[in-house]
């Protein structure tokens, strides 16, 4: 089931990543560091996403949830999947936990408004 949802999220994200322009890049990167310092402790299941983003997914999560976090999030962004199927993605793929509706909450508060 994983290995289909990782799958499925990377085509997307090849899918999106050759319609973002350098100005759309940089956006999104600056996106990532917003939720970063805006959503702490941006905890979903046991990984602590915001740590992994600050320091470039050194320490906070495991490498393969980062990756996980950092495409599902990058679909987010750029319109290919919907908050719902984002939450439920990487809900099955990193876990439950206490601080993951808040953590989702801000993070699709601070979503470009279309």
């Amino acid at each position: 089931m994983l290995s289909r949802f990782r799958m499925g999220i990377g085509l997307l994200i090849l899918a999106c990543i050759g319609c973002a322009s350098p100005v759309e890049r940089d956006a999104y990167n600056a996106f990532l560091d917003r939720i970063a310092e805006d959503c702490k402790p941006l905890i979903i299941g046991s990984d602590n996403i915001g740590q992994a983003l600050v320091f470039n997914g050194v320490g906070g999560a495991s490498p393969d949830s980062y990756h996980d976090f950092l495409s599902a999030t990058k679909a987010l962004y750029y319109g290919s999947i919907p908050p719902a199927v984002y939450r439920t993605s990487l809900t099955a793929s990193l876990g439950g936990g206490r601080y993951n509706d808040r953590s989702f909450d801000c993070i699709i508060a601070h979503l470009p408004k279309n």
